[in-house]
């Protein structure tokens, strides 16, 4: 019998040390998910801003066409005049 209990509990303690494991995996892969969903979340505004900055860029050099001399609609093509 004492080696009943002494299997039992080896048992026990494996079984808490695997416990203890996967706990430590579930907040690991918690962690992760919420890096990913933040990174993607982030990745919209990223893209608003290259965006609404590339406009902005877009207006500027039309305006300095504009004030050089060339008509509006053709300075509005984005044509590189040298």
């Amino acid at each position: 019998m004492p080696m009943m209990y002494g299997e039992v509990g080896r048992l026990m303690d494996e079984t808490i040390r695997l416990s203890i494991r996967q706990a430590e995996n579930a907040a690991l892969l918690a962690v992760a998910v919420q890096y990913a969903w933040l990174d993607l979340y982030l990745e919209g505004y990223r893209a608003t801003g290259a965006a609404v900055s590339s406009e902005l860029g877009h207006q500027a050099r039309t305006r300095r066409l504009i004030r050089r001399g060339v008509s509006p609609s053709v300075a509005a093509q984005e044509l590189h005049i040298v």
